[in-house]
């Protein structure tokens, strides 16, 4: 039987900076539960991406853009690159999608 080979996941800045205000307005808002389940989907999301990163639909099949809703609200934006899946942003998807054009 083969092993499922994995892609190691790497996060943009703009990713990371998203990542932060997602936590601090949790931190804020809601309750240190809600961080903890925040970052448990994270880590989910991270460890089926490595494993099949086709997995999610396409955003923009020219570019190689995948997206996948983590919550309601946040959505994850990613390329699978030859030997890296990079996370591109987490999108707050009650923004205005215009605000996406410039990152993506």
């Amino acid at each position: 039987m083969a092993r499922n080979k994995t892609k190691p996941v790497v996060i943009s800045p703009q990713a990371k900076e998203d990542i932060q205000n997602i936590l601090l307005y949790l931190k804020e808002h809601w309750t240190q539960k809600s961080i903890e389940e925040f970052l448990q989907k994270l880590e989910i999301f991270y460890s089926v991406i490595s494993l099949n990163p086709r997995l999610f639909g396409y955003y923009n099949k020219r570019k190689n853009i995948r997206n996948y809703a983590l919550t309601k609200q946040n959505i994850i934006y990613y390329r699978n690159r030859k030997s890296v899946i990079e996370i591109i942003t987490v999108f707050d998807g009650r923004q205005n999608p215009k605000k996406l054009k410039p990152i993506l």
